[in-house]
């Protein structure tokens, strides 16, 4: 996963940067419970790839053949070919270009992305402002008869209809 990670990066800058970012002061500022799961996910993640790093970072050390000759002297003829074979090698390098179709693909799909956000923040506006009118209609302790008559019209024309003609059962 480092291995990919640096691979990404370009350079290992990136971990130094991983391991300096003040996780407390973000997490500080997010109030809600689910978000904050996810960005200590998210920390516990960047914690394995700073942890991993010194395993992974540092060359492998160089094969002392000299000693395996030393060691294996009916067979040092074949230490001698895995030694040029091995510094004969040339290791694979990895380069991925997106075909246009993918490319194209991402950006719909990071359209559609932005769109549903923006769309969820409208949905979110309106909801605050129903919330806001639910508040105000609310009946509670600092209620008054009057604000009740006037939320329910008919409601007070009948009770004065009934204190009128002496209804009171």
């Amino acid at each position: 996963l480092f291995s990919v990670f640096v691979h990404i990066t370009g350079s290992t800058m990136a971990l130094a940067n991983i391991k300096k970012f003040n996780w407390d002061k973000l997490l500080s500022k997010i109030e809600n419970a689910d978000l904050k799961r996810k960005v200590n996910i998210l920390r516990g993640k960047a914690n394995e790839i700073a942890a991993n790093s010194a395993k992974y970072v540092k060359e492998p050390e160089a094969i002392n053949f000299g000693a395996y000759k030393d060691k294996l002297k009916f067979t040092s003829s074949a230490v001698n070919a895995l030694e040029t074979a091995y510094q004969g090698r040339q290791l694979p390098t990895f380069t991925a270009t997106l075909p246009a179709f993918e490319v194209k693909k991402r950006a719909m799909m990071e359209s559609v992305a932005k769109s549903v956000v923006d769309l969820a923040k409208q949905d979110l506006e309106d909801l605050k402002v129903q919330l806001e009118e639910f508040e105000e209609l609310r009946i509670n302790k600092d209620t008054s008869v009057g604000d009740l008559q006037q939320r329910f019209p008919a409601v007070a024309k009948e009770i004065e209809d009934e204190i009128k003609h002496h209804q009171w059962s």
